[in-house]
């Protein structure tokens, strides 16, 4: 009796999990979507996001483009004396006027929110074309959208899913016009130099595969490549236009740059397992899974139906791309590639084609889930075996993927938005956007100016220039990907007795130089040291006459300047607020 009773609630339980495995379950990505999004509106301003790389530079790019917007300026006057509009391309164009309507940090959050259901959807939508599972689906969608992925990059990376399943689409000829516009939303959001010429590539090798097989109706892939080739473009136009007719309006202080060889296979193992800057995977615990199925798989590939059979090869050919990025990275970085890079000229000498790991926190997901789908069966399939193990296979699916759900737990936003609401940054450690940009600190320093912030400029000592540009102040320092060579070597000339004291940091600033800061012996290139740090500068040998022809009259220290007398600057106080990161002892020179 009572085992007959156990195999009933056994029978019942795999007959609703196939049930919603068959229903689509795409709905859960509002539940998913509050449970992410309320600490952040429950902090507001006190918000966590990563700020190197994000909340400085890409930032900028996108804060100073959307407040001269429709202005049609070539060069943009607020950083580093003047810097071309060109050096400061945002990652996704078609969130610049958030900016413009918006409070940033409103304007952020809602873009992180527009990348994040791209990222479930697309992820979802994608996994839902190629396995027919909705657990599945939903499992790959919900673990790829809590990767830790910088959304000031809008969908170079979380839009990957989405723009794969609108070439899935085109390639099956449903609905074409659904997946244009999924195409042409991807160009709008996403970054040529980022994924683009990936997403290209690859599109078009795939346009090369169907020509040589004389597929009928391609007609559709042929013209959402050329829509998506159009985008990039119109709004790269100012990059073609440099790259086909070499017309640039200044020379880059990229023609500088010094790359440097790693070892090939310590790089690609290091890639392979745990992926590169900006594309955080969290895959390491995927890869084994993975293998023995593919392994087993090929064994039991004859007992396998039509459809499964098609899914494999498509894993085992997923997964040798997968190998193939880290190997491509590793040659990128050797020591052969290396040399002809560092012996070139232009584009060829800072352009990274290694990029393409950028695929890699879609690829590792999607794989998974390919893999899975090997033994999770065909839904709609009416066969004794899937009912029976139904159950198992979602445990079996829940204990494989744990370790990832727990490294993707304690890297996601989620955990580190939750742990300050719970604990603060005096426990957590966490800078918040509130203390980071420190608007009630940078307001008290231009009310001590007292000045049109149009009519002088300020630079940096061991403080990130971006809090300053996103309130107003006007620059001689900033970070840029792409800023005027001859500004540079200006630049060069405030610090250059400092940057013969350290080697490392002269390095680091001759032979790389986006970061335009006033770099020293005593901190390096440092420049997040706060309030807490207690820092003191002595014996600091910049040339501030150097500083005063590039338009500077205002310094703002992290710390003491114990020779300001010798450097003749006057000491105007020391300012911080009960929520800034910073402590500011304002300098005039």
């Amino acid at each position: 009796m009572e085992r007959s009773l156990f195999k009933r609630i056994l029978d019942k339980t795999n007959s609703i999990i196939i049930f919603f495995d068959r229903i689509p379950l795409w709905w859960l990505f509002f539940l998913l979507f509050a449970l992410v999004f309320t600490p952040f509106l429950i902090l507001g301003e006190g918000s966590i996001f990563e700020y190197h790389d994000q909340l400085d530079e890409s930032m900028m790019n996108i804060v100073l483009t959307a407040r001269h917007l429709g202005e049609g300026l070539d060069v943009l006057p607020e950083m580093m004396g003047g810097i071309n509009a060109s050096g400061l391309q945002p990652s996704a164009v078609l969130f610049v006027p958030l900016y413009c309507i918006l409070p940033t940090f409103w304007a952020f959050l809602v873009q992180y929110a527009v990348c994040f259901a791209a990222a479930f959807l697309g992820m979802y939508f994608c996994v839902k074309e190629l396995t027919g599972s909705s657990i599945l689906a939903v499992t790959a969608a919900g673990c790829f959208c809590m990767l830790p992925l910088y959304p000031i990059y809008g969908l170079s990376e979380m839009g990957i899913p989405m723009v794969l399943y609108a070439f899935l689409r085109l390639w099956k000829k449903k609905a074409p016009w659904i997946s244009l516009v999924l195409v042409v939303f991807f160009g709008l959001t996403s970054h040529l130099v980022c994924t683009g010429y990936v997403v290209l590539a690859f599109w078009g090798m795939a346009l090369v595969i169907t020509w040589l097989r004389r597929r009928k109706g391609s007609k559709w892939l042929v013209a959402a490549f050329c829509l998506l080739l159009g985008v990039y473009v119109i709004v790269n136009r100012s990059l073609f236009v440099d790259l086909l007719f070499s017309r640039s309006s200044y020379a880059s202080h990229r023609e500088e740059i010094v790359n440097y060889a790693q070892p090939f296979w310590e790089t690609v193992k290091s890639v392979f397992l745990q992926s590169a800057q900006h594309a955080a995977s969290q895959h390491q615990y995927l890869i084994l899974p993975i293998v023995l199925l593919l392994v087993i798989g090929a064994f039991c590939l004859k007992r396998l139906s039509q459809k499964t059979r098609v899914r494999y090869w498509m894993a085992v050919g997923g997964f040798a791309l997968l190998v193939a990025i880290a190997l491509f990275y590793g040659l990128c970085k050797s020591q052969l590639i290396v040399d002809l890079k560092n012996s070139s000229d232009g584009f060829l000498r800072y352009f990274q084609a290694e990029r393409f790991y950028w695929l890699y926190p879609a690829g590792w997901y999607l794989e998974f889930a390919l893999c899975f789908s090997l033994w999770w069966g065909d839904p709609g399939r009416k066969l004794s075996g899937i009912r029976q193990s139904a159950l198992l296979k979602v445990l079996v699916l829940v204990m494989v993927l744990l370790p990832t759900l727990q490294l993707l737990k304690v890297n996601s936003f989620l955990y580190m938005n939750i742990n300050q609401i719970n604990n603060g940054s005096n426990v957590t450690g966490y800078i918040s956007w509130e203390s980071y940009y420190a608007e009630d600190l940078m307001q008290e320093l231009e009310g001590v100016i007292g000045r049109d912030m149009t009519t002088y400029r300020v630079a940096h000592l061991g403080i990130c220039p971006a809090p300053a540009l996103m309130h107003g102040f006007y620059t001689v320092d900033g970070y840029s990907n792409s800023y005027s060579l001859e500004y540079k070597h200006r630049f060069r000339q405030v610090i250059a007795r400092e940057l013969e004291k350290n080697e490392q940091t002269r390095l680091y600033f001759d032979e790389w130089g986006s970061r335009c800061y006033l770099f020293n012996s005593l901190s390096g290139n440092a420049w997040m040291i706060g309030k807490k740090d207690n820092m003191v500068y002595e014996r600091l040998d910049f040339d501030m006459e150097a500083l005063r022809d590039l338009g500077c009259e205002y310094l703002f220290s992290c710390g003491e300047i114990g020779n300001a007398e010798e450097l003749e600057i006057q000491f105007m106080g020391y300012y911080e607020t009960e929520s800034s990161y910073w402590g500011v002892w304002l300098y005039r020179l």
